[in-house]
């Protein structure tokens, strides 16, 4: 057994003057009892001793509540202890295409700008009210991937991070899939001793560094071990254009232009997630509009029942608080002599 605070047990000094108060009570009511009653007023023994201990008996217990006594037991492992997961979310220029609609949450002032970015962060957000302690990472990713949170159990910050980073001015032109699961792979594969990872990757699905057949490729070349990955498809399949705005205005100052000058065309390019999904064991799901919150249940459903459920965890040891049997202790000994 151990005590988070031994230092308490110096209280047990205690014990010696309330034993002495508690004998020379006793006598002296002996002794009234003898003078002002006929008989000699002799209590039993066993009484005497009784009133004598419980007391002390009672104290003991207290002092050793106060103390912290806790032992050590095994308990059957979680989810939230044995799964690790890195978010990432697409900040290339095409996910500032509007071809979204998000609506005011209650909380917020006005509704944000109906992009892709804005709900990729909505989802990213959906996702961390779904957890319970899980280890959470967070990165970004255009041409290369970027780690903003490593895996951490702070949900807080992550939250913070996630709400208050101005995603629209981290954008860049072109987007790598590849390295975006690299990425998101490496953050997870840092985190030993975690049985259970996943990676969940927010996109628009566009690649302009590597073609079909190298995505594929790559991804069969990658070993037996690799870690589930879920993608999460964000737009329309319809060709859009991406506007430009600048910061605080309400107009459209014009439309981002390719090398030839044209305006640059958008769209949602599901068919290299869902490779991406089917080869690394996990899922692929469709944001459509307003959605974020029927995403992130089930794409934690679907972490859970494939990625978590067929891991064997082992039973962990961990700590069980004894201070509530001390303390029903003290009781049981205090009551009978209030009764005697």
């Amino acid at each position: 057994m151990r005590f988070h605070s031994p230092q308490m047990f110096w209280l047990l000094l205690l014990l010696l003057p309330i034993g002495w108060r508690v004998l020379s009570t006793e006598r002296f009511l002996g002794r009234l009892r003898r003078r002002f009653r006929a008989d000699s007023g002799d209590r039993p023994l066993w009484r005497l001793i009784s009133r004598g201990l419980l007391p002390l008996l009672g104290l003991a217990c207290l002092v050793t509540a106060l103390a912290g006594p806790s032992i050590t037991v095994l308990r059957s492992g979680n989810v939230s202890d044995n799964l690790v997961l890195a978010i990432g979310i697409d900040v290339s220029k095409s996910m500032l295409a509007e071809d979204v609609v998000l609506q005011r949450q209650p909380g917020e002032r006005t509704a944000p700008l109906s992009n892709r970015i804005n709900a990729a962060r909505r989802l990213a957000l959906s996702l961390v009210e779904h957890l319970d302690g899980e280890k959470v990472g967070l990165f970004f990713f255009a041409r290369n991937g970027i780690e903003v949170v490593s895996p951490t159990r702070d949900l807080g910050f992550l939250r913070y991070m996630i709400t208050h980073t101005n995603l629209g001015d981290l954008t860049e032109s072109g987007s790598n899939l590849l390295a975006a699961l690299d990425s998101g792979v490496m953050m997870v594969e840092s985190q030993a001793g975690i049985p259970a990872k996943a990676v969940i990757l927010i996109t628009d699905g566009e690649d302009t560094e590597n073609t079909r057949s190298e995505i594929v490729q790559n991804l069969s070349a990658r070993s037996d071990g690799i870690i589930p990955v879920f993608t999460v498809g964000v737009g329309h399949t319809t060709e859009v254009y991406i506007p430009i705005r600048r910061k605080g205005a309400t107009d459209i100052d014009g439309f981002y232009m390719d090398n030839q000058d044209l305006p640059l065309k958008t769209r949602l390019d599901q068919q290299p997630l869902q490779e991406i999904a089917a080869a690394t064991g996990g899922a692929y799901f469709n944001l459509g509009e307003n959605q974020q919150k029927e995403i992130a249940a089930k794409l934690m459903q679907n972490i859970t029942t494939t990625v978590v459920a067929p891991v064997d965890i082992p039973p962990q040891r961990a700590p069980f608080d004894c201070a509530p049997i001390f303390l029903l202790g003290s009781l049981f000994f205090y009551i009978p002599f209030l009764l005697l």
